[in-house]
């Protein structure tokens, strides 16, 4: 795939007396700071839920009491098998109308994401009329993954989640309510957000790849990959190739990865160049979707990401050229596959108010 960016000893004597001294103070300090340690406090999280639909759909929920005061209850039912039909699970959300504490509620999904078998997410009311799709989710992938949306329950009694088979490939649900409160944003960079929603777990929005390259000071920004690439482990996948009319002073490139074990992230290869690991934007780890996994011999555990991680890598000029340019991912040895996104890449070129300093 090939893509073209234009851009034009000394030693200090001391006593036994000081010392003696200097370590007096050094426990005494340690003793005070011991004395006042902080506390462990319990977060509280009275409008968030997370549900486990294995335990749903196995008949094992008992944790109805915990459920947040607007969610009513959760059901399993299974449509039987026919002879057109593979079936199809659903898995039904009840809730109490109390529009000032569930107006918009924040869902994310967790699942297996399966060629053929997409779960989809319904809201409806009390009569049967449906306010709220959202069509299939996920692409196919055969990974781990979650899905986020912002559900307006004005007219929603209950919500549905279906998913063909017996269900099995839905992990869980988190659930939260959703306060609305206003951003003050630059009008010249202000994007159109009006989907958007600040996640509980610090995650970062998705991006957006653009269809045409930008400049903006000096910087251009150009997409190499807009699309889903999945990336098989312990083998390198074939290169991007993109052009550059001559070198720029620096670059960055930009992506999301999906199912990533934060500790080995992919490598990066420019022309032949390896410049190590990428470094990724790790969410909260109370995130549902740190997912962890054990292996005989294995002296920790190690965990996956079901869902999407911002990745980025400086790129120093030297290894870029004027001309053809190849860039390849590389996973390490104790990595699942992956798949990446949106991949970007911004050149920083010289300009008229660039700032540097002539160091001899």
């Amino acid at each position: 795939m090939r893509a073209h960016f234009p851009f034009g000893l000394a030693r200090s004597a001391m006593s036994l007396t000081s010392f003696c001294a200097a370590a007096i103070v050094v426990a005494t300090s340690f003793f005070s700071a011991s004395v006042h340690a902080q506390t462990l406090r319990r977060q509280a999280a009275p409008f968030s839920v997370w549900i486990d639909l294995r335990e749903v759909s196995a008949g094992k929920m008992t944790r109805a009491a915990a459920l947040p005061i607007w969610l009513d209850s959760v059901q399993f039912d299974l449509a039987p098998h026919s002879a057109d039909s593979t079936g199809q699970s659903i898995y039904r959300l009840h809730f109490r109308r109390m529009s000032h504490l569930n107006a918009e509620l924040h869902l994310r999904l967790f699942f297996d994401d399966k060629a053929g078998n997409a779960p989809t997410i319904t809201g409806w009311s009390e009569t049967g009329v449906q306010h709220f799709t959202s069509g299939p989710l996920g692409n196919g992938l055969d990974l781990p993954t979650s899905e986020s949306l912002v559900v307006p329950m004005a007219e929603i009694d209950d919500i549905e989640i279906g998913v063909p088979g017996d269900g099995r490939s839905v992990r869980g649900i988190f659930l939260s309510t959703m306060k609305k409160s206003s951003t003050l944003r630059a009008l010249d960079f202000a994007t159109d957000d009006s989907k958007r929603s600040d996640d509980p777990f610090d995650n970062l929005p998705p991006r957006k790849p653009q269809e045409d390259d930008e400049f903006l000071y000096g910087r251009v920004r150009a997409t190499l990959e807009p699309g889903v690439i999945k990336l098989p482990p312990r083998q390198p996948a074939a290169p991007l190739e993109f052009e550059l009319d001559r070198r720029p002073l620096l670059a960055v490139l930009t992506f999301e990865a999906l199912n990533l074990d934060p500790a080995s992230p992919p490598e990066i290869t420019v022309n032949k160049r390896p410049l190590g690991a990428v470094s990724v934007h790790a969410p909260d780890l109370a995130d549902p979707a740190y997912v962890g996994t054990t292996r005989t011999l294995d002296r920790e555990m190690r965990f996956r990401y079901a869902g999407w991680l911002r990745c980025q890598k400086i790129i120093p000029a030297s290894a870029l050229d004027a001309g053809l340019n190849q860039l390849t991912f590389e996973m390490q040895k104790q990595s699942s596959a992956i798949a990446v996104r949106a991949v970007e890449l911004q050149l920083k070129q010289n300009w008229q108010t660039l700032e540097y300093k002539i160091v001899p």
